[in-house]
C-alpha cells in the first residue's frame, strides 16, 4: 500500500470546496475539519491536504470563489440590463434561495461571526467580499434613487452596509424562529426602499 496521497478526478478540488462551504455555513469554520471532508467523499486527509495544504488555504478558497461568483453575478446581461429597482429585486432573490437552502444563512453571516477567530488572509478575502458587495449594492441604490425608483435618506454606501447587514441577520433570525421572522424583516426593507 502506498503512502502517497490518493489523487482523485479533476472535479475533486470542486467537490472538496463545496462541502467545505457547506458544512462552513452549517456548523461555522471552525467547527469542521479535514476529517469531516475525507469521511463524506471517502478519502484519506492527505487527499484534501493535497489540494488545499492548510485549512486557511480551504477558508481563503470559499470567499475567493464567492468573490468570482459576485463578479460574474454583477457583469450578466440579463442583470446589467435591468434598471436599478429589479436589479436591487434580483439581489433580494439571492437572499431568498438563501432563505430556502437548509443552511439558512450566508456566507458573509455565517464568517463575520467568527471573523475574531479566523486567519488574517481570510479576514482580508472576507473584507474585500464585503466591500464589494457594499459597493455594488450602493451603486444599484443610487442609480435607483436618481431614477427615482428607490427610496432613502442618506449616503448609498451607509445605506448598502445597512441593507446588507439587515438581510444576513434576517437570515441568522429564520435559523433562531422560522420564515416568517425574515419575510417580516425582507418586507420591512422593500417598504422602506421601494415606493409604489
Amino acid at each position: 500500500m502506498s503512502n502517497q496521497p490518493q489523487v482523485l478526478v479533476p472535479d475533486t478540488r470542486i467537490r472538496i470546496l463545496d462541502l467545505a462551504q457547506q458544512l462552513l455555513l452549517s456548523r461555522g469554520f471552525n467547527a469542521f475539519s479535514y476529517q469531516h471532508i475525507a469521511k463524506e467523499l471517502a478519502v484519506k486527509p492527505a487527499a484534501i491536504h493535497y489540494h488545499y495544504p492548510t485549512k486557511e488555504d480551504l477558508g481563503v478558497a470559499i470567499i475567493q470563489r464567492q468573490r468570482r461568483r459576485l463578479h460574474k453575478w454583477r457583469g450578466l446581461p440579463r442583470l446589467t440590463d435591468l434598471p436599478a429597482q429589479q436589479q436591487l429585486e434580483a439581489f433580494f432573490e439571492v437572499y431568498l434561495e438563501h432563505l430556502q437552502s437548509e443552511q439558512r444563512v450566508c456566507l458573509f453571516g455565517s464568517l463575520a461571526a467568527e471573523f475574531r477567530t479566523l486567519p488574517e488572509a481570510m479576514q482580508q478575502e472576507l473584507r474585500l467580499l464585503t466591500l464589494e458587495l457594499t459597493e455594488f449594492l450602493a451603486g444599484v441604490l443610487e442609480a435607483g434613487r436618481v431614477a427615482g425608483t428607490i427610496v432613502f435618506r442618506g449616503q448609498p454606501t451607509a445605506k448598502a452596509a445597512q441593507v446588507l447587514t439587515t438581510l444576513a441577520g434576517a437570515l441568522q433570525m429564520a435559523r433562531v424562529h422560522d420564515e416568517r421572522q425574515f419575510h417580516m424583516i425582507f418586507e420591512q426593507l422593500r417598504l422602506e426602499l421601494l415606493p409604489e
